[in-house]
């Protein structure tokens, strides 16, 4: 059966979390509002995520629910031939739109209800959209099953957690830098103060106590922001005594203005900086992986895949990899390894939590996680 979505996306200007589901099923589309089927648990589980009361079962109650808690709803699908209520029989669809409702509001990060909705959403949508979705399990009476495991409670548990600030997305955590530079923190305070942290993270841990001679650490760093990070990292450290070297990877005419500073500072202090030169990457004991940070959405490829693999490589021989804010190559929203990611005995994430060292690949990716605040607030 050919059907038409019957409703407009669900959401407002205050509007944080977006979630999807697939199509309304036919007890939806008969009690005029999403999630509808008595049996369906959305509404429960979303509350307790929220540590809020269940709203009445009751679409005007239900609708001001989400507005409350700074939440929409809407599904992956505007038009699909269907039967019943099956997600497997779904076909010669048509993908909504999303970039209009989530520019038109402060939607930072988009859920996907079920396996359907976050594969359509990743391989339809993502790129419109600007984000990719994180899967949720579904809450249809049909797949019960997915609601007695570990994963269940974690994954919808992350919708509350990112409303109160526990953990953001890769889109929150920029809004909240920039809201912090607006108020007058300028953005190389706020990169000194990441590199600070990394370093006192890096001489508690890995470098220890003195002496430092004969440690030597290497930054892996790209042209963005977290290349920042590292080239400062090795500056402070070189200021202190610490055989420090920088590796960029990537075309210095596409250095952000922070990161062409600091690698400027960096070299003249005296940091020895090697580019393009994986061979550096062989031998090294500690490494500081600055080569990507929170924005990156897409698959690794060429070179950085290949300093990726040569980083993990040399941590089989028993090197340490510290990475800055997220291991290189791993999604902060999904957790997904984006062709490949780094796996890191220490992360040093700043000012936040990120959403994705919390499941997927994270959390064997990330190894012992730490939260630095550098001067980034709510």
């Amino acid at each position: 059966m050919r059907l038409e979505h019957p409703w407009p996306a669900e959401y407002d200007k205050n509007s944080k979390v977006l979630i999807l589901g697939t199509f309304p099923s036919p007890k939806s589309r008969e009690t005029g509002f999403y999630y509808g089927h008595p049996m369906n648990v959305f509404w429960k589980t979303l509350a307790a995520s929220l540590e809020a009361p269940e709203p009445k079962n009751d679409v005007g109650a239900r609708k001001a629910f989400l507005r409350e808690h700074g939440i929409a709803l809407w599904d992956v699908f505007k038009s699909v031939d269907i039967e019943g209520a099956a997600d497997a029989s779904i076909r010669d669809t048509e993908q909504n739109k999303f970039k209009s409702i989530i520019e038109g509001s402060g939607i930072h990060t988009v859920f996907t209800a079920g396996k359907t909705a976050t594969d359509a959403f990743n391989r339809l949508c993502a790129e419109e959209a600007g984000m990719r979705a994180v899967y949720l399990p579904s809450t249809s009476p049909a797949n019960r099953r997915t609601q007695r495991g570990a994963d269940y409670g974690l994954r919808w548990g992350l919708i509350g957690k990112l409303i109160r600030y526990e953990l953001v997305s890769s889109k929150g955590m920029k809004e909240l830098d920039q809201k912090t530079i607006a108020g007058g923190v300028p953005s190389l305070v706020l990169m000194e103060n990441a590199a600070l942290s990394v370093a006192l993270a890096l001489k508690a841990g890995a470098l220890k106590a003195k002496p430092y001679k004969g440690k030597r650490v290497l930054c892996v760093c790209g042209a963005g922001n977290n290349g920042g990070d590292g080239f400062a990292v090795a500056r402070l450290l070189s200021g202190e005594g610490i055989d420090s070297e920088v590796l960029f990877i990537g075309e210095r005419d596409r250095m952000s203005r922070e990161t062409m500073h600091q690698a400027r500072a960096a070299e003249e202090c005296g940091v020895q900086v090697a580019e393009n030169d994986l061979s550096g990457i062989k031998g090294s004991k500690i490494i500081v992986d600055a080569l990507f940070g929170i924005g990156l959405t897409r698959e690794l490829g060429g070179i950085y895949l290949d300093a990726v693999k040569a980083i993990n490589k040399t941590r089989e021989e028993g090197a340490y990899i510290l990475a800055v804010d997220v291991p290189s190559g791993l999604s902060a929203d999904t957790g997904e390894a984006l062709g490949g990611a780094v796996m890191a005995d220490e992360t040093v994430t700043f000012a936040f939590g990120k959403l994705g060292l919390t499941i997927g690949k994270g959390p064997e990716r990330a190894g012992r996680v730490s939260v630095a605040d550098i001067g980034i607030g709510r």
